[in-house]
Parts: structure tokens; C-alpha cells; sequence
């Protein structure tokens, strides 16, 4: 069930991105590492984000020069809160089989927990970002964001079984 669960996740991952290289380079019949593969489409979606963000940002070369730095700082958090996402669903995957109340209700406690952090990372950054661009700028960065987020989470959701 593990190895079904970090699939989907990986699935996921495959989904928002283009190609990915290194699968590209996988032979027939070798089992490929998942924890390695996980990494590598996160990577891919991560540049596919970047690139997704660029293109509809439309920014002149003064607000560019303001947004990527503040942008990657942003990431950079938002990467480690999604690490923390993947440790819950690879919990999940781990215990799915024997699924307990209260391991559970801890699941369920830190998913909401992370809820919380995601949110709270999008309001810090909303006062960073308003600093060096116009509102109606970040606006458009937010509902990108936003979308992004949404088409991740409609793919796990779809990968990801229900507790029974």
C-alpha cells in the first residue's frame, strides 16, 4: 500500500510537469528508486511553477528585479512545508492498512495543522509582496498560486485512498 500511495504522489507530481529527463532515461524492467523519483518531479514542478508564473506575471524588468527574489524566499518555505506534506501522506501510506483511531486523529491533526502554516506563510508573504508590487500584481500572483495549489491537490486527491 506504501509503494501504491508514494505512487500516487509521484503521479502527481508527473502530472504538473512536461517530461521529466531523468524518467526518460529509465530502462525497462529496473525498479527505479521512488523516494529518487519523488524528488526529481518535484524538482520538474517546481520549474514548471516558476516557469507557469513567469509567463503570466507579465512583470516589466523593475517589478521582475522586486518579485524573484521575494518569490524564491517564498518558495523555499513553501518547499519545506510541502516536505511536510509528503511526511503525512507517506505516514498515511505506512499505516493505511492498520489505520487506528488515534493514528487517526494524528494525521488529521497535523494535515490541518499544515493548513494552518500554508495560510499563514501566504499572508506573510501577502505584506512582503505588496511592498515591492502593485496590489493588482499580486493579486494575479495569488490566483496563480492559487491554481497551481489546486490542480496538486485535485491529483493527490484523486490518488490518495479514503480511510475506511
Amino acid at each position: 500500500m506504501k509503494k501504491m500511495l508514494a505512487a500516487g504522489v509521484a503521479a502527481a507530481a508527473l502530472a504538473l510537469s512536461l517530461a521529466t529527463p531523468a524518467l526518460a532515461d529509465h530502462h525497462e524492467g529496473e525498479e527505479p528508486d521512488l523516494d529518487q523519483l519523488i524528488q526529481l518531479m518535484r524538482k520538474d514542478v517546481r520549474a514548471e511553477k516558476a516557469d507557469i508564473v513567469a509567463k503570466t506575471m507579465e512583470l516589466n524588468a523593475d517589478e521582475a528585479a522586486a518579485f524573484w527574489p521575494v518569490y524564491k524566499k517564498y518558495e523555499t518555505e513553501a518547499r519545506a512545508l510541502g516536505d511536510e506534506r509528503l511526511a503525512i501522506i507517506t505516514d498515511y501510506a505506512d499505516n493505511f492498512e492498520s489505520l487506528t483511531d488515534e493514528k487517526a486523529k494524528d494525521l488529521v491533526s497535523r494535515a490541518v495543522a499544515l493548513e494552518g502554516k500554508e495560510h499563514a506563510l501566504k499572508e506573510r508573504y501577502l505584506k512582503e509582496f505588496l511592498t515591492v508590487l502593485p496590489a493588482r500584481v499580486v493579486a494575479r500572483f495569488y490566483q496563480v498560486d492559487n491554481r497551481i495549489t489546486t490542480l496538486i491537490d485535485l491529483e493527490l486527491s484523486g490518488q490518495i485512498p479514503l480511510v475506511y
